[in-house]
Formats: structure tokens, C-alpha cells, sequence
């Protein structure tokens, strides 16, 4: 029997998996869309780029940019009775009216 492993994207393939219509293509206008503080934001992560991706327990939650750090931004996302900040590309962000 084969071991499974409990790596960061551990029983995620559905989560992280591209529609048909969306293989082959790079939405560059999510790579430059931007936000200034205190625009609300949905976490949506982007299959196509695994790099800063979010963990699993943060996928479809809303939050609030706080600040912008390099090319990321921080994300105050209220989980639970805690608020958690992190990092992320504006890849993973999409902007909630």
C-alpha cells in the first residue's frame, strides 16, 4: 500500500483543478490588478499559480486589505472569533462589490 502524504496542498486536486474552458490560458489581468486598502476581497486561488497560494482552510473566505508588502498584499480575514492576516498574490484575490 502506498502512503499518503500531508504536504500544504494535501487532498486539494478538486479544489486546484482548471475548468475545460480555462486550460491553456493565463488571465494576465488578474497578475495586475490591484486594490488600496481597505477594499474587501474574496480569496479565490488561481490553479495556474501555485506560488503564495493560500492554505485550503482560507479558499472562498472574505477579508479586508490591510496593506500592500512588495508585490502581495495583507489580508485581515476573520476566521472564526480570530482575525488572521496573510500574505497574498493578487492572483489568489478577487474584489467583492
Amino acid at each position: 500500500m502506498s502512503i499518503t502524504g500531508n504536504g500544504l496542498h494535501h487532498r486539494s486536486r478538486r479544489r486546484l483543478k482548471r475548468r475545460k474552458q480555462e486550460k491553456g490560458s493565463i488571465d494576465i489581468r488578474k497578475e495586475m490588478q490591484t486594490f488600496s486598502p481597505g477594499d474587501t476581497v474574496v480569496v479565490s486561488p488561481s490553479p495556474y499559480r501555485q506560488r503564495n497560494i493560500p492554505h485550503r482552510s482560507f479558499f472562498g473566505l472574505n477579508g479586508k486589505i490591510i496593506e500592500k508588502r512588495g508585490r502581495a498584499y495583507v489580508v485581515e480575514i476573520n476566521k472564526g472569533s480570530s482575525k488572521r492576516r496573510i500574505d497574498l498574490m493578487p492572483v489568489h484575490l478577487e474584489k467583492l462589490n
